[in-house]
């Protein structure tokens, strides 16, 4: 009765009442001591949120958030992560919900998952026999999986997945030591099928059997990270998994904004590589390399490789780059289905330029010991400032890492802005405002676009709010005298807190 009378009075007075926006979340603690249940029973606006401690089971989540009502997975305490380790037992032997032939692929799989937000957890030591593992899989279209301030060690490959409808943006977060040597399969910090990805801010590096990264994504976002001393090669775009066949089909890449500092790679060759290995009919490979510094091990390592004596189409922008220590900015293997271009990139003298243009050639570009440029160096003042310019940059080290900070300008040539100044952005930090800096005038959750023109996929998530996110429309002049009635009411329909 007195709900109808209610709803009758909240309708004359205008209100559009509350109800969509009632967050029936449940907050979830879980503890070293409870099993995978509590953390698989999450729903949509539930936040589960992990103590300090060693977690040695399997996860398999296939929860439905929505953006505005995510499933929240976070660490109590970031500066004392909870550790998912299956210390020196093979994933398939841990305890878990999940029981299909592929239970091992993964300590968590996320299988149709969507809107999950993971934050402030460490996954290692994630095998099975044949080193097919990882931390985190996700498959089976999961979408809008968002995960920063993760560490990824000593996993057979630190994330796997991603099918055709897929999406998942990953921020802020390390992945160290990653792979197994004796693997058949070649195993990697970061291996993607397919879908759409995302990875800024991040540390990459030290790879046990591969690359940094080997990326099969539709599209693809790689920008301000720190990449560093892959085995084979720092990293690659080959053939989606999920490529569809029957009519052309174009994967794009967007490298922006990285350092990449090389060791001693088993392959001297190349840096990144472009490379249709599954054989696709009408496939074309596209990357747009953009305001990198990179640090080369060989003078013949290619910036940019296209591998493609099998006549696949391949296209290559290379725009403000620094290139040190390598004499070969790109290389194409058929020049007949491959082109590259691009201009203002500071390459060593005697380096072939071939087709770039504007050039900047010296003996030294003058950088600091952190990768900077110098008052004094070559690379200031000679930016082109292209349409894929960045307005943000990596801060600030390999030992001072996963942050950014807004970039001065983009006068300069390479990753970073010699007038750039101030403390980096954290995970955890509310992002700063573009306004006045060297963007397009675009907010954090905006990167510009991809190469094909296309919304960037996987936007940013610095400094999400993990409230509800919903909106109400304009109320009518009652509303403000029944705004505390409506939350009481609220109030008395939360879901019970859960323990």
């Amino acid at each position: 009765m007195f709900g109808m009378h209610l709803s009758s009075f909240a309708v004359g007075f205008g209100l559009v009442f509350l109800a969509p926006c009632v967050a029936l979340a449940a907050t979830i603690n879980v503890t070293p001591a409870d099993g995978f249940a509590k953390i698989e029973a999450a729903k949509a606006g539930d936040e589960v949120v992990m103590a300090p401690g060693t977690y040695a089971f399997r996860v398999y989540l296939t929860g439905q958030g929505t953006p505005q009502q995510p499933i929240i997975i976070r660490a109590q305490d970031p500066k004392n992560p909870p550790i998912i380790d299956a210390g020196m037992t093979f994933v398939d032997a841990l305890p878990g919900s999940y029981t299909a032939g592929d239970k091992g692929r993964g300590c968590w799989q996320f299988s149709g998952a969507v809107s999950y937000r993971l934050s402030g957890l460490v996954f290692t030591n994630c095998r099975i026999a044949n080193g097919d593992s990882a931390g985190i899989r996700y498959y089976n279209g999961s979408k809008d999986l968002q995960v920063k301030d993760c560490v990824f060690r000593k996993n057979d490959n630190g994330m796997t997945g991603g099918t055709q409808s897929s999406e998942m943006t990953v921020e802020f977060s390390e992945f160290d030591s990653n792979g197994m040597s004796t693997a058949k399969a070649p195993t990697h910090n970061v291996y993607i099928y397919g879908g759409k990805f995302a990875m800024r801010y991040s540390y990459l590096h030290d790879p046990v059997q591969s690359q940094n990264f080997h990326i099969r994504s539709k599209d693809s976002v790689i920008e301000y990270n720190w990449i560093a001393r892959g085995k084979s090669y720092e990293g690659d775009l080959m053939t989606d998994d999920d490529f569809p066949g029957g009519s052309p089909y174009t994967q794009t890449m967007l490298f922006r904004g990285n350092v990449i500092v090389q060791g001693n790679p088993d392959n001297h060759g190349q840096i990144i590589a472009l490379f249709n290995d599954g054989g696709a009919t009408g496939l074309t490979l596209a990357i747009t390399v953009v305001n990198n510094t990179v640090i080369a091990a060989n003078p013949q390592a290619a910036l940019v490789h296209l591998s493609n004596k099998d006549q696949t189409t391949m296209t290559a922008e290379i725009d403000d780059n620094v290139l040190v220590g390598s004499l070969t900015p790109y290389f194409i293997d058929d020049d007949a289905h491959g082109t590259a271009s691009g201009t203002n990139n500071w390459l060593k003298t005697g380096s072939d330029p071939i087709k770039l243009t504007g050039s900047i050639f010296g003996s030294d570009p003058g950088l600091d010991m952190t990768y900077r440029p110098t008052s004094q160096s070559g690379v200031v003042g000679r930016a082109a400032k292209t349409m894929f310019g960045p307005d943000r940059e990596y801060f600030f080290d390999e030992k001072n890492n996963r942050k950014y900070r807004l970039r001065a300008t983009v006068k300069d040539v390479g990753a970073f802005e010699s007038t750039t100044g101030g403390d980096g952005t954290g995970p955890y930090d509310p992002p700063p405002s573009l306004d006045g800096g060297a963007g397009d005038g675009g907010s954090t959750t905006d990167s510009g676009k991809s190469p094909d023109g296309s919304t960037n996929p996987g936007a940013s998530t610095a400094g999400d709010s993990a409230g509800c996110g919903c909106t109400t429309s304009p109320v009518g002049e009652g509303a403000p005298a029944l705004f505390g009635l409506g939350m009481a009411l609220i109030a008395l329909v939360r879901r019970k807190r859960r323990n």
